[in-house]
Parts: structure tokens; C-alpha cells; sequence
């Protein structure tokens, strides 16, 4: 009996020591991807100061692990800020805030946006933490920045597609989709500019 206390044992030391390593190698996986958004990020806004079609120009060629940037999003008061890639593929969602749904940033309409929410706050990891009445900021591949406000907030089921109808016509409005419950249901977020 003994001995087999002993085995069981060692199998859950073994269980234990592995559950840690892969949650540190994927934290690590997590800031180096944090660090080579930041330099993304860094070149979007070095060509934003340049005022010339040239610059124009390559600032809609960036790319980052093989997608167009699209935009950015920057949510102060949760303190995130990333590019937005130009379509939602689980590999895409791996690297940042993708567009789910709708015509290009900032157009009238209803523009999904998708991202992960990651235990260590990366991504949408800290949307839950937004209210009714917080704002972010969504920019363009023109460099045009528009304040979108939070009006509504809720828990959908991962099926629901009616996060993607526009709630008024002919403005524009910004829904962040993340998942909740591990998994299980969506938190979504909808938000129309503030004018």
C-alpha cells in the first residue's frame, strides 16, 4: 500500500511540475508576443507623423505574422493598446485583436472586433473590467481616431450572431467579442461613437 502511495505520489509531483512549465512557457509565449506588438505598434505611429502618400502608403502595407494591420484599438482605462488584424482565424487570434465583422475602422456600421481573454491580462484578458459609459479609441489606416462609449454589455452564447447587427443605423458603432466562462459564452461589448 505504501508503495503505491508513493507511486501516485510521484505521479502527481510529476503532474504538477509539468502544469507549472507549460503555464510559464506560455506566459513567456504571451510577452514576447506583447514586445513584438509594441514595436508594431511603434512603427504605426512613426508613420503616422509623416504626412506623405509615400508613408501613406506602406502604413497599409504593414503586416504582422503574415496579416494586414488594419487599425489599432486603445483601451485606457484597461491599459491595452494593439493593432487590429484584418481577419479572425484561430492563428490570427494567437497574436492579437482581430476584425471579426464588418467594413473597414471607423466606417458607419457595426465593426466586430475579437480577442483573446488571456489569463494574464493580455488581450481582451481585462475587457470584463469595463462598465457602461468607458470609452476606447479605434484608428484607421488613414490615422483618423474616433472615441467609441460602452452602451451595452452582456454574456451570449457562443452561437449568437446577432452581436454583429448594428444597434443604430447610420452611425458608428464598435462590438469587442471575447470569450467568457471558459469558453462556454461570449462577453460582448457594444459601444457608438461619441460625438
Amino acid at each position: 500500500m505504501k508503495k503505491v502511495l508513493n507511486i501516485l505520489l510521484g505521479i502527481l509531483i510529476v503532474a504538477t511540475i509539468i502544469v507549472i512549465i507549460l503555464i510559464i512557457i506560455k506566459f513567456s509565449n504571451n510577452q514576447a508576443n506583447e514586445r513584438e506588438l509594441g514595436k508594431v505598434l511603434e512603427q504605426i505611429k512613426s508613420e503616422a507623423n509623416i504626412n506623405t502618400q509615400e508613408a501613406q502608403d506602406r502604413k497599409e502595407e504593414i503586416e504582422y505574422k503574415g496579416y494586414k494591420v488594419v487599425g489599432t484599438i486603445n483601451i485606457s482605462k484597461i491599459n491595452i493598446e494593439y493593432p487590429i488584424l484584418e481577419i479572425t482565424t484561430p492563428e490570427s487570434m494567437k497574436y492579437s485583436i482581430t476584425k471579426f465583422w464588418g467594413d473597414q475602422i471607423n466606417q458607419i456600421g457595426n465593426v466586430c472586433l475579437a480577442g483573446h481573454n488571456n489569463y494574464d491580462g493580455t488581450m481582451f484578458g481585462k475587457t470584463k473590467e469595463l462598465e457602461i459609459g468607458d470609452t476606447f479609441e479605434l484608428t484607421d489606416t488613414n490615422n483618423v481616431t474616433r472615441t467609441y462609449k460602452i452602451f451595452k454589455k452582456y454574456i451570449t452564447d457562443p452561437d449568437d450572431i446577432s452581436v454583429i447587427e448594428i444597434e443604430e443605423f447610420g452611425t458608428r458603432e464598435a462590438t469587442l467579442i471575447t470569450c467568457s466562462n471558459g469558453n462556454r459564452e461570449r462577453l460582448i461589448l457594444k459601444a457608438r461613437e461619441e460625438i
